[in-house]
């Protein structure tokens, strides 16, 4: 599974609005959109920015298990 994958499923597990997200990180809502969609990759910086806003460890998204 992808990043981007793992992180939109984790929204909506925990019930959180993209735009919610969006306003915490300061990241463009359409931008956002189009990474969690996966039409585009997210920078370093999102990655960083969301995994802060959403209070939990890089390896979250990016380890082997779910």
């Amino acid at each position: 599974m992808e990043v981007y994958q793992k992180i939109k499923n984790y929204l909506t597990r925990q019930g959180i609005k993209q735009i919610h997200l969006s306003r915490k990180t300061g990241i463009n809502n359409k931008v956002l959109n189009a990474s969690l969609n996966g039409k585009r990759r997210f920078r370093v910086e999102e990655f960083r920015d969301i995994c802060v806003a959403l209070n939990v460890s890089s390896e979250k998204f990016l380890g082997g298990k779910k």
